[in-house]
């Protein structure tokens, strides 16, 4: 009996479904509707004739057979990317220097250099992570042949935006505010894009607070908040175990929407194949 020809589209929106969390995002990645997406991986577990996704509540996640499936499909996907790009620019070598705002340094941002450096192996990468403000006045002064940066939404002064992510509060999972005290709060340290809407916000709204712990990491950062000392302000991405959204009860001020933005030189090496991975990866913003 004759082996499947699995196509690279199937594994494409297999791989997105995985890895953004769900149908509905994966259809946003792909631009493809929500339908299509449910389609295309009903037709794959047709023609693996294996079971690769079980219902969670209202949402899919994988089965022992999916998890196994998508190491290789990811690792297929990895392979016809780098032949490809192989025979596109052969003799592509020199050195790549990125800037990478911290927010993204803890996301699946690692995996994508991983990525790029199979695809290209006489590149030299050399990235570092920071504040978006010193890297944006890093890059203006030729440092960096690229930056990944965060701007508030619309306000980016030019680069192409990869992706947008909504400011939220994220408060430790049995947090009770005292009205009596200001509200406690925790962020990075400055300068922080993220702690001056959080603290503009507040300010506007009349709300008393008081920064009680600051950090440049996001491990040390979400470590306070689900001891109980603060609240913060990050995208839902950031809530883990022991922390949640904070209720809407509590009149907390609406947060600013941030761009994930990429700005880089016009002599970049590669630097559209780079583009393109970054839109094929949901950076998760921290």
């Amino acid at each position: 009996m004759a082996l499947p020809n699995l196509s690279t589209d199937l594994l494409r929106t297999f791989t997105a479904v995985v890895e953004t969390g769900g149908f509905l995002r994966a259809a946003e990645r792909l631009h493809k509707t929500q339908s299509t997406v449910s389609q295309q991986m009903q037709k794959l577990e047709a023609e693996t004739g294996a079971t690769l996704f079980r219902p969670d509540g209202r949402k899919r996640k994988l089965t022992a057979a999916g998890e196994t499936f998508y190491g290789y499909a990811r690792r297929m996907l990895d392979l016809q990317d780098s032949a490809l790009a192989a025979i596109r620019q052969p003799g592509v070598e020199g050195q790549l220097r990125l800037g990478v705002s911290n927010s993204l340094s803890d996301g699946p941002f690692p995996q994508l250099i991983a990525r790029f450096i199979q695809a290209y192996p006489r590149v030299t990468v050399n990235v570092h992570v920071g504040y978006s403000a010193d890297l944006q006045a890093a890059y203006e002064r030729g440092e960096f042949d690229a930056v990944l940066v965060l701007e508030e939404q619309g306000k980016a002064r030019s680069g192409v935006v990869i992706e947008t992510h909504r400011l939220l509060w994220i408060s430790p999972q049995d947090f009770a505010w005292d009205r009596e005290q200001p509200l406690p709060i925790a962020t990075f340290d400055r300068p922080c894009g993220f702690h001056q809407a959080a603290t503009e916000a507040l300010d506007r709204a009349r709300i008393p607070w008081r920064l009680v712990y600051t950090t440049s990491g996001l491990a040390g950062l979400m470590a306070a908040v689900k001891a109980g000392l603060a609240l913060t302000a990050r995208t839902q991405h950031a809530v883990q175990p022991g922390t949640r959204l904070a209720d809407e009860r509590w009149g907390l001020p609406g947060l600013p929407s941030y761009d994930v933005v990429m700005r880089r030189s016009t002599t970049m090496l590669v630097g559209d194949v780079f583009e393109e991975l970054l839109r094929g990866t949901e950076l998760k913003v921290g």
